[in-house]
């Protein structure tokens, strides 16, 4: 069976969520840290979604890792912010971000999760994109 070669963008996303878990298991840096670098990996999680399954048809590669990665990054979305509660929440004044923030982008991640892999029928879907990322239905 011939090795199907995976994206360098799937692979990036990979690699930047596995650094961030072995500098948390390290112990390297402190929870705003950790969340910023959290933020900066869905960010990159979500070019890679556009690039590689709303402006082209996703295959069934990117299907997957996109299942890998969402939940991924859901878990250590929600880790980080049972973190920040326990610790009283963020520090004021030292971040841009509020802590609902980061509830957000998990609950965006749930939405993504959702609309890639629940039994939602094709045209459906194909209605979401055009209406939200004006992806003209195929």
């Amino acid at each position: 069976m011939p090795e199907v070669l995976e994206s360098p963008r799937w692979q990036a996303v990979g690699l930047i969520i596995d650094q961030n878990a072995r500098d948390f298991l390290n112990g390297e840096f402190d929870l705003v840290s950790e969340i910023v670098a959290w933020l900066k990996s869905v960010r990159l999680f979500q070019e890679t979604v556009d690039e590689r399954m709303i402006l082209q048809d996703p295959t069934p590669a990117d299907l997957r890792e996109h299942q890998i990665w969402v939940s991924s990054l859901i878990a250590e979305g929600e880790r980080l912010v049972m973190q920040a509660e326990q610790a009283g929440g963020l520090p004021p004044g030292r971040v841009k971000f509020t802590l609902p923030d980061v509830e957000a982008t998990i609950e965006m991640l749930r939405t993504d999760q959702r609309m890639w892999h629940n039994s939602m029928a094709p045209e459906r879907r194909a209605e979401i994109l055009e209406a939200v990322f004006n992806v003209p239905k195929s």
